[in-house]
């Protein structure tokens, strides 16, 4: 199709696209013997909803996140409506948490009962360790650096442990339109030669900064699971997690605190950096978890709901 582009999928009309990609869905579907529909996240809901009302067939919604996380319980808009209008249509739905079931609960008044969670499996990664070229402690913030992900409160959760730990440097490596605010924040605050920004990293730059990281925290304000925290406690990082996340349900063993509780996130990396016991005890309790979080555990938890809408 013409309007589908390679490098240009998405493009400044997301809307319209959407609307196509249905259409296109449905025409094709209807060439096709299938059993249940399957989608993923709002940009493919409109395409199962539309599946489903031609040929009748089970909708299963897969939702890694919600218009919710990025907008606030305020956000009310086109994707929002469509993500209702899905998840409602839906015979099933399969957030990758109990904490984005409660929102899709909660927030879009979807019934409960057809609310099933099933987590992200980790993915196995090559994990090594290297030696800083600095002798402070390295506590390490990755992903989008927007509102979502709360940047703004891991740079105040800097300041406070900088206070009490001055031995220790923070990383926020990341890019986003929180960016260039939190960069004159931290200069502000006078603690820039403790607080850097990497921008951008690819995924080798990342393995780079976790070999050599001794707290990872995500203080995010809504986050439908956080993969970013299994990594790093694959790479035997300790860490910090907003309670507001899936993550905070699977590793048990994480220290945890509302993501506005910049007061507790500080004091749990303040002992995490000063407490030798306690950082060995929460990375041989996040090990045990990760046995559990696999892909394929995933995968019969999915032909489980598969089997209930059949």
């Amino acid at each position: 199709m013409n309007v589908f582009k390679v490098g240009d999928l998405y493009g400044d009309d997301v809307i319209n696209k959407v609307i196509e990609y249905a259409k296109f869905c449905a025409r094709l579907a209807m060439t096709k013997d299938f059993d249940i529909i399957h989608c993923h996240d709002w940009m493919t809901f409109l395409a199962g909803i539309e599946i489903k009302a031609l040929s009748g067939k089970p909708l299963v919604l897969h939702v890694h996140s919600l218009d919710y996380d990025r907008g606030g319980p305020d956000s009310r808009g086109w994707v929002y409506d469509i993500e209702r209008w899905g998840m409602h249509y839906a015979d099933a739905i399969i957030p990758v948490s109990r904490y984005t079931g409660s929102i899709a609960k909660n927030h879009y008044d979807v019934d409960e009962r057809k609310i099933y969670p099933v987590h992200n499996g980790a993915d196995p990664v090559h994990v090594f360790h290297d030696t800083k070229d600095f002798p402070e402690k390295l506590v390490l913030f990755l992903g989008r650096v927007t509102g979502q992900k709360g940047p703004e409160y891991f740079l105040d959760i800097a300041s406070k442990v900088i206070e009490h730990a001055p031995n220790s440097r923070f990383v926020m490596a990341g890019t986003g339109d929180k960016l260039r605010g939190l960069i004159e924040s931290g200069a502000y605050r006078q603690i820039g030669n403790k607080f850097h920004f990497t921008g951008f990293l690819n995924k080798e730059k990342v393995h780079k900064l976790l070999s050599i990281a001794d707290v990872y925290v995500m203080p995010s304000v809504s986050e439908p699971f956080g993969l970013s925290a299994l990594e790093a406690a694959q790479f035997g990082i300790p860490c910090v997690i907003s309670k507001q996340s899936g993550v905070s349900e699977v590793l048990y063993g994480a220290l945890k605190a509302d993501f506005w509780d910049v007061d507790k996130m500080a004091g749990h990396i303040i002992s995490l950096l000063q407490n030798d016991s306690l950082r060995e005890s929460v990375i041989k309790d996040a090990f045990r978890d990760l046995e559990n979080l696999t892909w394929d555990k995933a995968a019969e938890k999915v032909a489980d709901v598969y089997k209930r809408v059949l």
